[in-house]
C-alpha cells in the first residue's frame, strides 16, 4: 500500500532506493538534491546557479526571497537546514554541469523510474520529493516541527495537519533515520 498526500506520493525509504536505482547518474543528482532538501522545483533549479546560496560550515542553503516566485509563501527567505547523509550530496551538485529539466520533463524520468522499479505510479509527481523529506523529518523529530516546518516555508499547523502520524512501519522508520540524522544540528 502507497502512502499518498493529496495526490502526492510519500516514498518509504525502500521506495526511494528503488528509483534512485532505475535513474541515469545525472538524474540521480537531481533525485538527491530535491530530496534532502525538500525544495520546490523551481527553488532547486535557481539554487543550481547560486551555489553561494550553499553554507558548508552551518549546513544550510539559504533561500533569499528571489529563490521563490510563489505568491502564497508564508515566509519571504527560508534556511533549508541539512542532514550529514545531505551535505555530499549538495557539494556534488555542482561538480558538473547539469541539464535544466523542465517540470514536466522531469515528472516524466519520475514515472519512468518508478515504472522500472515496479513501483505503481500513483501520486508520483515533482512535489513527491518535497513532501517525502517533511514527512521522514516530523517522523524521525517530532519535537522539532516548528523548525522544520520554517525551513520548508511553512507553517507549524500545516506540517502538523499533512505529515504527523503517517503509517510508516517501524523498520521504515529505522532505516529513515540515516538520511535524516544531523538535521538542524541533532542526531538520532
Amino acid at each position: 500500500m502507497s502512502l499518498l498526500k493529496a495526490d502526492t506520493r510519500i516514498l518509504t525509504p525502500w521506495e526511494y532506493s528503488k528509483i534512485r536505482n532505475e535513474m541515469k547518474r545525472q538524474q540521480k543528482i537531481y533525485f538527491d538534491g530535491l530530496m534532502f532538501t525538500g525544495m520546490r522545483y523551481e527553488e532547486f533549479l535557481r539554487f543550481l546557479d547560486k551555489p553561494e546560496w550553499f553554507n558548508l560550515e552551518r549546513s544550510v542553503i539559504h533561500l533569499p526571497r528571489e529563490a521563490s516566485l510563489k505568491k502564497k509563501r508564508k515566509q519571504p527567505e527560508r534556511y533549508f537546514q541539512l542532514s550529514n547523509y545531505a551535505l555530499p550530496i549538495i557539494e556534488r551538485l555542482y561538480d558538473q554541469e547539469l541539464p535544466r529539466l523542465t517540470r514536466q520533463g522531469w515528472r516524466k524520468i519520475l514515472l519512468k523510474a518508478a515504472s522500472g522499479a515496479d513501483i505503481s505510479t500513483d501520486g508520483i509527481t515533482p512535489k513527491m520529493t518535497r513532501k517525502t523529506w517533511e514527512s521522514w523529518l516530523v517522523c524521525c523529530y517530532p519535537a522539532l516541527t516548528m523548525q522544520i516546518a520554517l525551513s520548508q516555508g511553512h507553517t507549524n499547523i500545516t506540517a502538523m495537519n499533512h505529515y504527523l502520524n503517517l503509517s510508516f512501519s517501524p523498520s521504515e522508520k529505522e532505516e529513515m533515520k540515516k538520511y535524516v540524522n544531523g538535521f538542524g544540528g541533532v542526531s538520532i
